[in-house]
């Protein structure tokens, strides 16, 4: 016969291995970042970090990846764009990876970073030339909200623009000429 305690205990175990054991099978590549609009591969979204960490490497300062420019790309994209956009920039990723392939005959990710540096050499002389539309969609969108990610970013607006949240301050109780 089973007690009450023991009943619980074994329901609480089965109920917490039942929330666990899904996202421990192989095969569940669904991305870190909850999105509600597109749905994204964990390996593009490790390639939409890549990219973003090329397109501002770290250096003295923290790079697109220390001040997580990738989750503002995608959330941006997620949350703002509509859905004809969402759908131009996911097959754009599916382009880019494509065009990855074919320049250095394996994907983005498992290219060393020379290679990834030709890659994105080669995509910035395609952008006049016979990229897909989709392609240079993905490339000039990820560019240009990874630039916004970082110069809206906190570290970039105190430290490098100087911005004070106050115009200066009150001196209330100086006379006007000493202010």
């Amino acid at each position: 016969m089973v007690n009450r305690r023991a009943a619980l205990k074994q329901f609480l175990l089965i109920g917490a291995g039942a929330a666990i054991v899904p996202g421990c099978l192989p095969g569940n590549d669904k991305a870190l970042q909850a999105l509600n609009n597109i749905s994204i591969t964990r390996q593009q979204e490790q390639t939409i970090e890549a990219l973003a960490g090329i397109i501002l490497p770290a250096t003295k300062t923290p790079g697109a990846k220390e001040i997580q420019a990738p989750a503002f790309v995608l959330t941006m994209v997620d949350d703002c764009y509509k859905k004809e956009d969402q759908a131009l920039f996911i097959k754009g990723l599916e382009a880019f990876e494509a065009f990855a392939k074919e320049k250095a005959g394996k994907s983005f990710l498992e290219a060393d970073a020379a290679a990834q540096n030709n890659i994105i050499s080669a995509l910035q002389a395609k952008q006049g030339e016979t990229a897909t539309d989709s392609l240079l969609y993905f490339y000039t969108k990820t560019r240009a909200l990874t630039i916004q990610a970082y110069t809206s970013s906190k570290f970039y607006m105190t430290n490098i623009k100087g911005y004070k949240m106050l115009p200066g301050t009150f001196k209330g109780c100086v006379p006007l000429q000493n202010a």
